[in-house]
């Protein structure tokens, strides 16, 4: 839902979040507009809960600090204010709202509801930003991989996901993913 047509500064993107009114609504700025973000739905939710519970696992194991986000939290990114379903990164998370240090890699849940266009310019804004991130379809069970310095590719429900360069020796099988 947009808010309105106006184009919004990182700096007036804060004043209206922080407003009263606002306190229990999630936005996001993209491309100048805030939008409000709708709740997503509970089984998006358990696969980005899934990633952070493998992902901390793994770092543990390697002894590798962890710092992750669901998606309630809010990282500038540029011009850009944008809360992914999971975030990582490899410093502690800020106070501050939103985030001032975006993160090493994001995933975005995937729903019907969501709009073509508007996946589209989340994806340009991690790809100028060097984000590593998963696009998780979980109605076709395939996950879209946009790393770095590399070429698109698709990983379905048979395959195995990997941390690249951000979480060297990460790797997790799509069906588990999708699967209690």
């Amino acid at each position: 839902m947009l808010v309105d047509e106006k184009r919004y500064t990182v700096q007036e993107f804060e004043q209206v979040a922080a407003l009263p009114e606002n306190a229990d609504r999630m936005f996001e700025l993209i491309n100048g507009e805030i939008i409000e973000v709708s709740p997503g739905t509970t089984r998006n939710s358990e696969i980005s809960y899934r990633i952070a519970i493998l992902v901390h696992q793994f770092c543990q194991e390697q002894q590798i600090p962890f710092y992750v986000s669901g998606g309630d939290g809010a990282y500038r990114i540029g011009d850009h204010v944008i809360a992914p379903d999971f975030a990582y990164k490899r410093t502690p998370m800020s106070a501050e709202y939103p985030d001032p240090v975006p993160p090493a890699w994001a995933v975005e849940i995937i729903s019907p509801s969501d709009k073509a266009t508007s996946i589209r310019e989340k994806r340009q804004i991690y790809r100028d930003a060097g984000i590593l991130l998963w696009e998780v379809y979980p109605q076709t069970q395939l996950v879209d991989i946009y790393a770095p310095s590399q070429t698109e590719r698709t990983v379905s429900a048979d395959g195995v996901l990997d941390g690249g360069a951000v979480l060297p020796g990460f790797s997790l099988p799509v069906q588990q993913l999708f699967t209690a």
